[in-house]
C-alpha cells in the first residue's frame, strides 16, 4: 500500500440534539510506521466486512429524499449550496483543490446531512488517499473512541481512549481508477454500515452521493448457486465435484481477503481448467444474473457446500463431502452417525 495522503477530522453530535460541531485538522498526518500499521489494519478490517453494498455516483438532483429515523418524519434533503462528493473528487483529481481542501469541504457536506439525522452521533472521520495493486482509492471511514486500560512506562495502570478499528461505524471506498476508466461499471463505490438501521445511516450514503445497485451477498450467492448446479449437471464423480467446489471457495475467499472482485473469466479459468468455455457459457446463461465481475461476500462463501441445522439442544454443521463418509444419515431411523471425531470434541466428551 502506498499512502498518498491521510487526515482525521471530528464531527460531534448528541442524539436528538441541535446541530453538530466540526473540529477540522489543518494538516495531513505525516508518514510513520505507526500510520502504516494503522492503515494496513484498517484496510484489512474493511475487506473482511461482509455487509458491503456497491454502487456509483448519482447526480445531486436525482439524489432521492429519504425519511430519517426521527419521530417527526423529517426528510434528508439536498442543499444547492453543498458541493457533491462527486464534484469535489473531480476537482481534487483535476488538481483544482488539494487533498486537505477536499476533506474540509467534504466535512461541511457531511455536517449538512448528519444534522438532519436525529439519531446520528458522529465520530472521527478518516480520509485516506492511497494506491494498492496499481489502483488509486479514496477511503472515508467513521470511527469511534472506546475506553481501555494501558500500562505506562512506570508500570502504572492508566485509562486510555483509542480508535476502535475492529468496529467500523460507517465507511466507503471509492476506486478512483475504476471510476475514471469505466464510469459505467456501477460498482466503483463500496460501502459498509454498522448494525444500525438503513434509515439511520442514510445520511452517510447521501453524503457519499452513491446509489446501492449491487448487493454482495446476493451476487455471491448467485455465483455459488451456479457452481453447485453446474456440478450436479456436468460432473458425475463425487470427488471431482468436491474439488471443483473447494477451488471455487478458495478463489473467492482469496479475492475477498485482497479486497478485490471476482472476475468471472479468471474464476472460470481457475476452477474449470480445461472446461473453462463450457463453464463460462453455463454461468453466463440467462438463468443466472451475473455481471462480469462480482464482489465476494465471505459469510456466503463460508456457508457454501455446508449442511446445517439446529434446535434447542443441538447445532450441527457438516461439509457436504462428509456425507456418506464420516457422516452417515439413516433416513429410516432418522439418525446421524459420526466417525473420525475432532480431537477437541473427543476430549470434551471424555471429560464428562
Amino acid at each position: 500500500m502506498i499512502i498518498r495522503d491521510i487526515v482525521v477530522h471530528l464531527i460531534e453530535k448528541q442524539v436528538d440534539s441541535g446541530p453538530s460541531n466540526l473540529s477540522l485538522s489543518q494538516k495531513s498526518i505525516a508518514p510513520s510506521p505507526t500510520l502504516e500499521h494503522f492503515l494496513e489494519a484498517l484496510n484489512k478490517v474493511y475487506n473482511s466486512k461482509p455487509s458491503k453494498v456497491f454502487g456509483s455516483f448519482i447526480d445531486a438532483q436525482n439524489n432521492q429524499r429519504v425519511k430519517s429515523d426521527s419521530n417527526d418524519g423529517a426528510e434528508l434533503k439536498d442543499d444547492e449550496s453543498i458541493t457533491s462528493n462527486k464534484a469535489l473528487l473531480l476537482s481534487f483529481l483535476e488538481e483544482k483543490i488539494n487533498f486537505l481542501d477536499y476533506s474540509h469541504q467534504s466535512m461541511n457536506s457531511l455536517k449538512h446531512y448528519i444534522d438532519q439525522a436525529s439519531k446520528a452521533t458522529g465520530g472521527y472521520i478518516v480520509f485516506v488517499h492511497y494506491t494498492l495493486f496499481g489502483s488509486d482509492f479514496m477511503l472515508i471511514v467513521m470511527l469511534n473512541n472506546v475506553a481501555g486500560i494501558a500500562v505506562d512506562n512506570d508500570l502504572g495502570i492508566n485509562n486510555i481512549d483509542y480508535l476502535d478499528i475492529s468496529k467500523l461505524h460507517l465507511a466507503a471506498r471509492i476506486d478512483l481508477t475504476l471510476w475514471q476508466e469505466d464510469p459505467q461499471s456501477g460498482r466503483y463505490i463500496s460501502m459498509i454500515r454498522g448494525k444500525e438501521s438503513n434509515k439511520l445511516s442514510e445520511y452517510f450514503r447521501l453524503f457519499i452521493g452513491s446509489d446501492e445497485t449491487i448487493d454482495s451477498k446476493h451476487e455471491t450467492s448467485e455465483l455459488l448457486t451456479a457452481v453447485n448446479q453446474y456440478c450436479e449437471d456436468n460432473i458425475h464423480d463425487d470427488e471431482q465435484k468436491s474439488q471443483f467446489k473447494q477451488k471455487s471457495t478458495d478463489f473467492c475467499l482469496e479475492q475477498a481477503d485482497k479486497g478485490q472482485n471476482v472476475v468471472l473469466k479468471d474464476f472460470s479459468g481457475y476452477v474449470a481448467d480445461s472446461a473453462v468455455d463450457d463453464f463460462m457459457n453455463y454461468i453466463k446463461s440467462e438463468q443466472y444474473e451475473l455481471n462480469n465481475e462480482i464482489s465476494p461476500n465471505k459469510s456466503v462463501i463460508r456457508r457454501f457446500n455446508k449442511i446445517s441445522g439446529r434446535n434447542q439442544q443441538v447445532s450441527i454443521t457438516i461439509n457436504e463431502e462428509a456425507l456418506g463418509d464420516t457422516v452417515i444419515y439413516d433416513a429410516d431411523k432418522d439418525t446421524l452417525t459420526f466417525s473420525d471425531l475432532p480431537a477437541s470434541l473427543k476430549k470434551q466428551l471424555l471429560s464428562r
